[in-house]
């Protein structure tokens, strides 16, 4: 149960359910609620596949490519500590009207971003080292399904998140990410030296 709120709470701080909320207010600006919120699951839905697709092949692929689960906790942990660096800055919302037309792709790719399918792919192969990776794909799952409702609470208020909240928000997740980097970077190196 521990991995599994380790790994909810992980990827909620990858996936940023307020800036994706921030996203889709803009994208369905002036659409109908009702309409916007269907969107606005259905580009979760996909995010979601990409996830458990990435948690339940990662493994598999890091076999093929000869790469020991000890060392891609190393590259993994080093990752997840540039994005947790990272994340001290938030992104703003674009105010380009050509977001627009990109539609709910850009949701997608923000919210399975290279950052986001690396830690899941991580989590997945530190917290399971045979059989399926449960733990990752219930923690996807569960951020998810929090996304959705953050999602479509905001939608139903209208309201764009504040820049003030979304920053403490991201602050806060981005030195959890990067004390799991680390944690994940030490395990790694621990093992490897057989330490």
């Amino acid at each position: 149960m521990e991995t599994i709120s380790h790994s909810t709470l992980a990827m909620l701080a990858v996936i940023n359910p307020f800036v994706c909320g921030a996203m889709l207010l803009q994208i369905e600006q002036g659409k109908d609620k009702k309409d916007s919120i269907i969107a606005g699951v259905k580009a979760m839905m996909v995010v979601l596949i990409i996830l458990l697709a990435s948690a339940l092949a990662g493994k598999y692929i890091l076999n093929a490519f000869g790469i020991s689960m000890d060392a891609f906790k190393v590259v993994g942990g080093i990752i997840l500590t540039y994005i947790g660096f990272n994340m001290f800055s938030v992104p703003k919302a674009n105010n380009n009207p050509d977001v627009n037309k990109s539609g709910l792709t850009k949701l997608i790719m923000f919210a399975a971003s290279p950052g986001t399918i690396s830690m899941v792919i991580t989590l997945a192969v530190v917290h399971n080292k045979e059989g399926l990776p449960v733990s990752a794909m219930a923690g996807s799952t569960l951020a998810v399904a929090l996304t959705i409702v953050i999602i479509i609470a905001m939608l139903l208020l209208k309201t764009k998140a504040s820049t003030g909240g979304q920053g403490i928000m991201s602050k806060f997740m981005g030195l959890i990410i990067v004390a799991m980097g680390l944690q994940f970077m030490l395990d790694g190196i621990k093992h490897f030296f057989g330490l």
